[in-house]
């Protein structure tokens, strides 16, 4: 099998309405598609193709940043900074994200260092949100995989990275546990500033949280109900009056998708801490949230399959933040942190890291109140 794309039927909708009906009157053999960036080399593979593609590309009422919920004419700006909740279309581009100063710093530091300056002019907000995880045993040609045996994300029926798991007691062959690694580097950045998402699909439109909206499979990846668009996701007020900063660690500084990636929410009283959100990526198969207010915690134990956030957190809040309690914070999400080799460097190097770039990051943070 050569690296071509399979043969697709192409539907090209206009409207949000439209879209949801085309999907659910083709069922379950349908993907959507914006940018194409992921899933196009994915099909490339030989990876979960489906013979239909429903593209969300002509949709403009997708192309919004505002306080509204959009006007079908592309991006607009925000009125007066802070003064209501943004909304940021799905069909969002990257590059508009990072160049777009209404939004918070964190996100336009995020846009800006996934993938190439190329592949953001046609990546999109929800694509990124959307992002298959990732793994050195599923990102593979078909041939490549062929010659393994295939993996439990797709054609297989083992995992590869943790082949034995303990049920009862026993050592069994792990033919259930995908720990595929969620490599979005925008997901965990706005997790951090308590963002909400917003669907529309054939049972109607909802908005959950976007914490809530990912869970501790690797294989299913989030709370999807079939059929559904993510149209937009929505920034709290309080997001846009809080310091907030990304950082990322990848083999290369372009191209490559992230192996450890951190992205902060942090707002001072004076020199002590009132909030601090810390969102951690590529650790886990979801995108992990230490909310050291103790407040935005999930209970569901299948939420993380790796990173316990709760465990051992250390009082934050009311704290004056010092070099000694950035140390406490980056030793706490250092320790957590849980990756697995499924993906580029060392799982010790990446954990390390994790302390690393939120030690760095609270620095900057600190003394930056722009």
């Amino acid at each position: 099998m050569t690296m071509l794309l399979p043969k697709f039927e192409l539907h090209q909708p206009t409207t949000v309405g439209d879209a949801v009906a085309l999907a659910k009157q083709l069922g379950d053999d349908v993907d959507y598609i914006s940018g194409g960036t992921d899933l196009l080399p994915n099909y490339k593979c030989g990876l979960n193709a489906r013979k239909h593609v429903i593209s969300l590309q002509h949709i403009d009422e997708l192309k919004f940043i505002g306080a509204g919920a959009g006007d079908g004419k592309g991006v607009r700006p925000q009125t007066a900074k802070g003064s209501d909740p943004i909304s940021i279309g799905a069909g969002v581009t990257l590059t508009e994200l990072e160049h777009n100063t209404d939004v918070p710093a964190g996100v336009r530091e995020a846009a800006a260092h996934i993938a190439s300056p190329l592949l953001r002019e046609s990546g999109t907000l929800g694509g990124n949100l959307m992002l298959d995880n990732r793994c050195h045993f599923f990102n593979q040609s078909y041939f490549w995989r062929n010659s393994l045996g295939y993996c439990l994300k797709a054609d297989g029926d083992r995992c590869h990275v943790v082949p034995r798991i303990n049920v009862d007691g026993k050592s069994v062959l792990n033919d259930k546990v995908c720990v595929a690694t969620h490599s979005s580097d925008l997901a965990p950045m706005l997790i951090a500033l308590g963002a909400e998402a917003s669907f529309h699909g054939p049972d109607g439109k909802r908005t959950i949280k976007l914490n809530d909206f990912y869970y501790g499979d690797g294989i299913e990846r989030f709370e999807r109900k079939p059929g559904e668009i993510l149209v937009k996701v929505t920034l709290p007020e309080w997001a846009l009056n809080v310091r907030s900063g990304w950082k990322k660690l990848a083999p290369r500084q372009s191209i490559d998708f992230s192996v450890v990636g951190v992205g902060i929410a942090l707002d001072l009283d004076g020199d002590k801490v009132s909030k601090l959100r810390v969102g951690l990526g590529a650790v886990d198969t979801t995108p992990v949230l230490f909310d050291y207010a103790k407040e935005d915690v999930r209970k569901d134990p299948n939420h993380y399959l790796l990173v316990d956030p709760t465990k051992d957190m250390p009082e934050v809040i009311g704290q004056p933040l010092t070099d000694e309690l950035i140390e406490t914070i980056a030793t706490h999400v250092q320790t957590q942190a849980q990756p697995k080799l499924n993906v580029p460097m060392a799982p010790d190097y990446r954990k390390k890291m994790c302390g690393v770039l939120t030690r760095r990051l609270l620095k900057e943070l600190r003394e930056n109140n722009g």
